[in-house]
């Protein structure tokens, strides 16, 4: 059965950006595109006397929405006439509809950061939604590089996450014909701590046992050279340090449920932030 990746359209540079992106992955797995943009629906107002219409007339926010989409077609068309697409133009916030759309798909591509207003900016206010209310992989991406060599970075810590983060990096690798480079990182050590050399070597240890266990769970693919590298420092300036090379960053958001997802993905978070290019983040599917 044909894979499918959902693009988030709203007209900005970076939905381009996302689009081109999108399009590119496309021709390696195969995936048919949807491409989705949301509009705000027209409110009718009876404000202490006054009456009138928020925003443009209806007519023209949908035929807004369906010239987007209509362009982004024709873009895909001339980028790849292989890769077969459809369009999606639906009414309300992007983040829920987006959300909905991103069930069953292999992923769900987004520019950084949108237009805003009543273009239905994609990334900025809403992006913590997106990323939240996702139902698959969520792939941002921003106007910096989009490099076609290099290998997949993905951050490993020996959770659940982890082992599906790097699961997702291998499938890409071997879809590049590239590597993946598994990031392990633990905490800058307490100066007390480090005078032990025993206790330095024990920790190194774990934390490289950690970082085995998880690419032994994730490697299904003997074709794609997994390397590892366990640094000391925080973990998201770990992995964006190890990435300076990199086609794509991948990250486990650490958040099954809303609140943990929330609260508890500073790692990938920050990572999204600061990467200058695409990154992956990869979650929990759903039960």
């Amino acid at each position: 059965m044909t894979g499918r990746i959902v693009v988030g359209i709203d007209g900005s540079e970076q939905s381009g950006a996302a689009l081109e992106w999108a399009v590119a992955r496309a021709r390696l797995g195969g995936e048919v595109l949807e491409l989705v943009n949301t509009y705000n629906l027209v409110v009718e107002m009876d404000f202490f006397g006054y009456q009138g219409m928020s925003g443009q007339s209806m007519d023209w926010v949908v035929d807004l929405s369906k010239q987007l989409l209509a362009a982004a077609a024709k873009r895909v068309a001339e980028l790849a006439p292989d890769v077969s697409c459809t369009v999606l133009s639906r009414p309300g916030h992007p983040a829920p509809v987006l959300a909905e759309a991103s069930a069953g798909a292999t992923a769900l591509v987004i520019g950084r950061r949108g237009l805003g207003g009543a273009m239905s900016a994609l990334l900025g206010s809403v992006s913590n939604r997106v990323t939240v209310e996702a139902r698959c992989p969520v792939v941002v991406v921003g106007e910096g590089e989009h490099p076609t060599t290099g290998p997949v970075v993905v951050g490993v810590d020996g959770s659940e996450f982890a082992t599906l983060a790097l699961r997702f990096a291998v499938a890409e690798a071997a879809l590049r014909g590239t590597s993946v480079r598994a990031v392990a990182a633990y905490g800058v050590l307490h100066p007390a701590i480090v005078t032990d050399g025993e206790m330095v070597a024990r920790m190194h240890a774990e934390l490289d046992a950690e970082a085995e266990g998880t690419i032994a769970r994730a490697l299904d693919d003997e074709t794609v050279t997994v390397e590892k590298v366990a640094v000391e420092g925080p973990a998201a300036e770990a992995i964006l340090d190890n990435a300076r090379d990199a086609q794509l960053i991948v990250v486990g958001t650490h958040g099954k449920g809303l609140v943990r997802r929330v609260l508890l993905g500073s790692v990938s978070r920050t990572v999204l932030s600061d990467a200058d290019r695409p990154v992956a983040l990869v979650d929990l599917p759903e039960a």
